[in-house]
C-alpha cells in the first residue's frame, strides 16, 4: 500500500519530441555506428 502510494506522486510524460528522446538516450549512453571508433587489426580472412 506504500508503495502504491508513492508510485501515485510519480508523473509519467509519454508525450516527449524526437530530439527530447535522442538527448535522453545520448545522456544514457548511446551512440551512432557512425560515432564509433572501430579497429582493424590485421585484415579479412576467406
Amino acid at each position: 500500500m506504500l508503495a502504491t502510494f508513492i508510485m501515485s506522486g510519480v508523473k509519467i510524460q509519454y508525450q516527449m519530441s524526437k530530439s527530447q528522446i535522442e538527448d535522453k538516450a545520448r545522456s544514457m549512453g548511446m551512440q551512432y555506428p557512425d560515432e564509433m571508433k572501430v579497429i582493424n587489426n590485421g585484415g579479412e580472412n576467406k
